[in-house]
């Protein structure tokens, strides 16, 4: 059952997370009715209120999505490992992660305008390669040419998403600052991200709460 207090609905929050990630995983479903999961890179668009992927025209996924159009997308980032000893000196019962998660599910469809595959693949491309390099997409020229002819474009129209983002936002004040405390004794990598999530989302701070 999923916790309310870590589900987020502010949307600007959910498309930074989405634009900021490198891939997620792309659940399709097989002939023989096992789930088939591939870590794929994205881009999301929200205009489009969709997601966009490539691949190959051959392939697994492809046939499958043929069949079986309908499809989930996860994106994740676990922030910190939480240990039981920050808050209970005891117990194991209350370690845990802290981490931002979307999933989201729709139906594909492939992709045949020519100004939606460039607009994907130049967002594409600022994602990969910020630095550039490369000569803006032109399908006339022969090697982007060649390249489409080789790929396909599809998109996951978006027809439900929900996000969680879980920061200790069940935790009464008192263990709250242990678990920052914690984390601001430990100095891991990414100690210092998770206290500001934690302080970002955290109802308490909030003056409309």
């Amino acid at each position: 059952m999923r916790r309310a207090e870590f589900e987020v609905e502010g949307q600007e929050l959910i498309n930074d997370f989405l634009k900021e990630q490198p891939y997620g995983v792309l659940g399709t479903m097989g002939d023989d009715s096992y789930p088939r999961l591939t870590p794929i890179m994205y881009i999301h668009m929200p205009e489009q209120h969709a997601l966009y992927f490539h691949s190959s025209r051959k392939g697994e996924k492809i046939e499958q999505l043929k069949k079986h159009p309908q499809a989930s997308f996860n994106v994740s980032e676990m922030h910190a490992l939480i240990p039981s000893h920050f808050v209970d000196p005891v117990f194991a019962c209350p370690a845990t992660t802290y981490f931002r998660s979307v999933h989201i599910r729709g139906t594909m469809s492939i992709v045949s305008d020519s100004a939606e595959k460039t607009k994907f693949f130049t967002a594409f491309m600022e994602k990969l390669q910020p630095e550039g390099g490369y000569e803006p997409f032109d399908w006339s020229m022969s090697g982007y040419a060649k390249q489409d002819a080789a790929l396909f474009i599809y998109k996951l129209n978006i027809e439900d998403l929900t996000a969680k983002f879980k920061f200790g936002q069940n935790l009464p004040e008192k263990k709250h600052q242990m678990v920052k405390q914690g984390l601001a004794d430990r100095q891991a990598p990414g100690d210092a991200e998770t206290i500001a999530w934690m302080e970002k989302l955290d109802v308490r701070r909030c003056p409309f709460s």
